[in-house]
């Protein structure tokens, strides 16, 4: 298995680091204006201004490369549906009915999903470090879920939110594992938008047969939807899609795992929440197992 040079994979884990911390104010954003658009609206909305942030830069990247997208319809496809149109919009719809904090606890669940269709799909096989790692990190997953405080003390009482996002997370796994092969000599952005533009075609036609739910405009959701279309979506996207094809689906999903630490700094900072000490001492754990998980294996670069 070849192994990515020292640098290359420093720059990949900062950016799945920035892209977590991003998506961790997406839960906020996307929970503040719950009310004031529906879910499937909103996930519109948001790749609709992402797409005319991207495409003036990449337009002559899709061009170019037309054939080979072409080519690879179905992969495009999958990851405009998973992780453009089916995840976010779960997310929404979760966010909806449940507390945000309920929702960034259940995403630690995904490097689970991941890893264990990594096993199946793509042949991976951990190493003993990436199985301690992957159980540290659950171990903190755990003692997050448990010191939500109120919110997170609702955890294990199922509601619709929790069913939706369960989902949402299995969907995720998915979209992650596809990521690890883009279409041959296509750029990440490029293969980006053109997930974007299959995902906006199937959430458009979902709106003209259900109908539009016009949203309520005020200054807080403009802005919210601001941040989500540029940070989360645009750059966020990129910077998961980059570190995915460096360090690989199996270890760069475990990065998800610092989402609720991410999401419970930003509810503090945003919804005048506290900081617990058990709180902190899932923190420890899963960055404790990212660490575990990302360790080079001298044994895995012949």
């Amino acid at each position: 298995m070849k192994i990515a040079p020292q640098h290359q994979t420093r720059a990949a884990a900062t950016a799945l680091v920035l892209a977590a911390l991003f998506w961790s104010g997406n839960f906020i954003a996307g929970r503040a204006i719950r009310d004031d658009i529906a879910p499937l609206e909103l996930n519109t909305i948001r790749w609709i201004i992402s797409l005319g942030v991207l495409l003036p830069f990449t337009f002559r990247g899709l061009i170019t490369h037309r054939k080979a997208l072409l080519q690879s319809w179905l992969k495009i496809t999958l990851l405009g549906f998973t992780g453009i149109a089916a995840f976010h919009t779960m997310a929404y719809e979760a966010l909806s009915l449940t507390a945000a904090v309920n929702c960034l606890l259940i995403t630690a669940l995904a490097p689970v999903a991941t890893v264990a269709g990594g096993m199946v799909w793509n042949g991976f096989r951990p190493t003993v470090a990436q199985i301690t790692g992957l159980l540290v990190s659950l171990v903190g997953a755990i003692v997050l879920i448990l010191s939500g405080g109120g919110a997170g003390a609702s955890l294990f009482a199922i509601d619709a939110g929790k069913v939706w996002m369960l989902g949402a997370v299995l969907i995720w796994a998915w979209y992650t594992l596809i990521l690890r092969s883009n279409p041959v000599n296509v750029p990440q952005t490029v293969s980006l938008v053109a997930s974007i533009i299959v995902a906006l075609v199937m959430m458009l036609a979902l709106l003209l047969v259900r109908g539009i739910e016009p949203p309520q405009m005020n200054r807080d959701m403009v802005l919210a939807i601001l941040y989500i279309a540029i940070l989360p979506s645009a750059l966020g996207f990129l910077l998961w899609s980059y570190g995915i094809s460096v360090i690989g689906p199996e270890q760069g999903g475990q990065f998800i795992h610092l989402m609720p630490i991410f999401g419970s700094i930003l509810a503090v900072l945003f919804l005048g929440e506290s900081i617990t000490l058990s709180l902190v001492a899932g923190a420890v754990c899963v960055i404790a197992g990212i660490v575990l998980v990302n360790r080079r294996d001298k044994t895995l670069s012949s």
